[in-house]
């Protein structure tokens, strides 16, 4: 597969996050879609964030939701 077993290990214990290449990688040896990890680790990533952010993202407001926007209540 041209990966090295090491890389395999930090990805799978979270020390290293999933590449362009070793998505292709990964996915041609396993059988499937190009991207399958890439969309994987896209959601992991978002899901921490959620997580780091969730107060702040508490405090923000929809951009069209407001008078600033030309709307009247």
């Amino acid at each position: 597969m041209g990966v090295p077993a090491q890389r395999i290990g930090q990805i799978i214990v979270g020390k290293r996050s999933i590449t362009a290449d070793t998505d292709l990688r990964l996915c041609r040896f396993l059988g499937l879609s190009n991207g399958y990890w890439l969309r994987v680790q896209i959601a992991y990533d978002t899901e921490i964030a959620e997580d780091a952010l969730e107060d702040q993202l508490k405090n923000i407001r929809p951009w069209n939701s407001g008078p600033e926007m030309g709307h009247r209540a």
